[in-house]
């Protein structure tokens, strides 16, 4: 019986142009783009032109596919890949091959590609992939050891994928198998040694992880990635010391080797030696011919650390730096926030003026100033902000909405939800924002009916079933629909603290005082939130736990101390 081809597609993004695994094939094959390039690349000369019959075959192979005849394209091009020992166009046969046809058809074509391209490690790796899948190791060896030749670090990555990839247990196996062949052919090249090597770290075979990686270096003791592969073999089988004292002469060794200082603070900071990792970090930084990437890594190393003012120290200098200036700034305001310098990191973040993180960082500034209630401004910041798509205009239009929002003004909120949903009518996050606007001006008929029209197109969507459960709870006697709405949502996501406080509140509601109790307090320790805080206070307050409540509104004003809701509710709760 044959191997259907798409137990193959899980592999064929190694090789971009055979990405074919989520299209119809149809689909896949009508666009003949490729094609076209092939014939109008093999017809600029006379060196590269193609025999009038191949012509001809592609030809009538694109017809077919457009045709949506997959079996006749295929056979086309399988007799012009034969005929013209082409690399294109075997590529393109292999590619026909594998999404309407078999593994073992496909094999004659990526042979071909193979050897026309010997310089092409997708070919290689494709081809050897082939051979694994159909369970011939020996002949998957030529091709894997002609990518190890090519380029070895690239054919590291490449093994790795490739093991990574292959999704059955059979198939890893051989994976093994032919990398362990490799390494008994080739002494001189640490490719598959270090794969190996990783493999079977990844595998918790450790001992055996510790040999490969050994003699991975030895071949070439410069190699960062063999330094690095050993290190963390040595960690596991001899422990953090070994691992450190070996890592301490490397770093020492290659003093200027950027990628292994790198590694070696990180290495330093996992294994809790945080002192020497700082000091390292300083010392490294205090080099004034560190490159931007260099700094920012650094920056990246003493953040995760908490150590703030050497990342600020660090930023600051790579800010001045044209090509880092804006992530440098974005990573600034992170800071800054870490450190409680609001107003600094608000400046900060609009200091970010392009790149890909300006529109994060316009948003994030109008968050802080939202938060400050300083709501004209964070306006003025998101007329300012230069979407570079679709999407960046959607979270600018969703920012200027909170801000709208949380400053009460509903109505304009509203006019502009109205004013884009013109154009996007069935857009789900306006329709869920236009609900919750809706909700808050009491137009309960306008919010039920976006949220049923969101459950329409998504009936899972958690957000939209809790929303409408919640509403009918907190300002109907539905409770039965409500129920029905609040369930669903929890089948579909148990521990969601808003579902659950939507579920507590319902309880409430009902009179169903214990369980409302249980549920509030199982949110609140999921996430402990102001909001959730308000409702279980509530209950308590109601149950006669009176000291308890007045705990629980305590505790989350610590946090927030001018929640509204928090102190609405204990003005309301408490003058009863």
């Amino acid at each position: 019986m044959k191997q259907a081809a798409t137990l193959f597609l899980p592999l064929l993004f190694i090789v971009p142009e055979l990405h074919l695994a989520s299209a119809q094939p149809q689909q896949q094959l009508a666009a003949t783009e490729q094609s076209a390039l092939i014939i109008q690349e093999k017809t600029k000369t006379s060196k590269t032109q193609l025999p009038a019959e191949s012509l001809f075959q592609l030809m009538a192979a694109e017809m077919a596919l457009d045709r949506e005849h997959p079996d006749v394209a295929l056979a086309n091009y399988i007799a012009a890949a034969k005929e013209t020992q082409d690399a294109a166009v075997a590529a393109r046969a292999t590619q026909i091959a594998l999404t309407v046809s078999s593994l073992e058809v496909a094999i004659e074509p990526a042979v071909i590609w193979a050897k026309a391209a010997p310089e092409n490690l997708e070919a290689q790796i494709t081809t050897a992939a082939l051979y694994l899948r159909l369970d011939q190791v020996a002949n998957a060896i030529p091709y894997l050891r002609q990518a190890e030749v090519q380029n070895p670090e690239e054919a590291l990555q490449y093994y790795l994928l490739l093991y990574r990839q292959l999704q059955k247990k059979e198939d890893n196996t051989r994976v093994i198998q032919a990398l362990q062949q490799l390494t008994e052919v080739e002494k001189t090249i640490p490719s598959a040694y270090l794969a190996l090597g990783e493999i079977y770290l990844y595998n918790g075979e450790d001992k055996k992880s510790l040999a490969l990686s050994e003699s991975a270096f030895k071949m070439n003791p410069q190699a960062t990635n063999a330094i690095q592969l050993y290190t963390e073999a040595l960690l596991r089988n001899n422990g953090k010391e070994a691992a450190k004292q070996f890592i301490d002469k490397q770093a020492s060794e290659y003093p200027d080797n950027s990628i292994l200082k790198q590694y070696y603070a990180q290495f330093l900071l996992d294994n809790g030696f945080e002192k020497e990792a700082q000091e390292q970090v300083s010392q490294i930084v205090s080099n004034p011919k560190l490159t931007s990437d260099e700094l920012l890594q650094f920056a990246r190393i003493s953040i995760q650390a908490g150590w703030y003012d050497l990342a600020e120290k660090i930023l600051k200098r790579s800010s001045d730096i044209p090509e880092s200036k804006d992530i440098s700034y974005y990573f600034l305001a992170r800071v800054s926030e870490m450190k409680n310098n609001t107003n600094q990191a608000i400046d900060q973040f609009q200091q970010v003026l392009t790149g890909p993180f300006h529109v994060l960082s316009q948003i994030r500034a109008s968050v802080l100033l939202t938060d400050n209630k300083r709501y004209d401004e964070a306006l003025t910041v998101l007329s300012r902000t230069q979407p570079n798509d679709d999407s960046d205009r959607k979270q600018i239009l969703i920012a200027k909405i909170d801000v709208l929002n949380k400053s009460k003004r509903f109505k304009e909120s509203l006019g502009l939800i109205n004013d884009n949903l013109q154009l996007a009518h069935d857009d789900i996050d306006l329709l869920y924002a236009r609900s919750l606007v809706a909700d808050q001006l009491e137009q309960l008929d306008m919010a039920e009916t976006d949220l049923k029209t969101i459950l329409s197109i998504q009936p899972n969507h958690v957000d939209a079933l809790n929303a409408l459960g919640f509403m009918l709870a907190n300002k109907t006697n539905r409770y039965d629909e409500a129920e029905k709405y609040l369930s669903y949502a929890l089948k579909i996501a148990p521990n969601n603290a808003s579902v659950l406080d939507s579920v507590g509140w319902l309880y409430y509601k009902m009179g169903k005082y214990p369980q409302s109790l249980e549920t509030l307090k199982k949110a609140a320790k999921i996430m402990p939130d102001a909001e959730i805080a308000a409702h279980l206070g509530e209950v308590m307050w109601k149950m006669k736990d009176f000291e308890g409540a007045k705990q629980v509104w305590n505790e989350a004003l610590e946090q927030h101390p001018k929640h509204e809701n928090v102190i609405d509710t204990m003005k309301r709760v408490m003058k009863k």
